[in-house]
């Protein structure tokens, strides 16, 4: 059998599965700015990307041309801080993420 292919694209589907598979788990409200898919993928491009000032810089990136790689390369809709992120994700299940 050979061994299967891993593109950037089939990564991030099966990332895109898990996430739409994961729910969320905060009551609905006002205050919810950032949906679980942008923190989800906002931590997984930081990784990528191997850099902790990754979002940061994208948000500045942003904020002066009006575009920024975190939305075009992860498809993330807004970008939401390292403490926003980890306020969410420390709500969902470690196996919600397994495939």
């Amino acid at each position: 059998m050979p061994p299967a292919s891993l593109s950037f694209d089939s990564l991030l589907g099966s990332l895109s599965s898990a996430i739409d598979e994961m729910g969320d788990p905060r009551q609905p409200s006002n205050a919810t700015s950032y949906s679980v898919r942008d923190a989800v993928l906002g931590a997984f491009s930081a990784f990528f990307m191997q850099s902790e000032s990754f979002l940061e810089y994208q948000r500045q990136l942003n904020s002066r041309s009006g575009r920024d790689n975190a939305q075009s390369l992860f498809g993330l809709a807004q970008i939401p801080s390292v403490e926003q992120i980890r306020n969410i994700l420390d709500q969902l299940a470690a196996q919600a993420a397994r495939q």
